[in-house]
C-alpha cells in the first residue's frame, strides 16, 4: 500500500512539475529576459536662422572671411503680408 501511494505521489509531482520546468528558461535557447529598451535621441534644437531654410542658416553662420555664397534663382522670395509671421526670439 505504501509503495502505491509513493508511486502516485511521484507521478503527481512529475505531472505538476513538468509545466514549471518548461517555464524555467534554463534550456540555453532564446532568452525570455527583456532586452535593453531602445534609446531615444532627442532631435537637436532648430536654430533660429534655420527657420528661413537650411541654406540660409548655413550661409548665415559662415565666417566673415569665407567665400561668398552663390546667388541662385529663388533665393529672393516675394514678401507676402497675408502669411503668418515667423516668431523670432531675441
Amino acid at each position: 500500500m505504501l509503495k502505491k501511494q509513493f508511486v502516485r505521489g511521484a507521478v503527481t509531482a512529475l505531472v505538476l512539475g513538468l509545466p514549471l520546468a518548461a517555464c524555467s528558461g534554463g534550456g540555453g535557447g532564446r532568452s525570455e529576459r527583456p532586452s535593453q529598451p531602445p534609446t531615444v535621441v532627442a532631435p537637436a534644437p532648430t536654430q533660429q536662422e534655420d527657420r528661413f531654410g537650411l541654406a540660409f542658416g548655413s550661409y548665415f553662420r559662415a565666417s566673415a572671411n569665407s567665400e561668398p555664397s552663390p546667388v541662385n534663382d529663388g533665393d529672393i522670395v516675394a514678401v507676402s503680408f497675408t502669411t503668418e509671421p515667423i516668431d523670432l526670439t531675441p
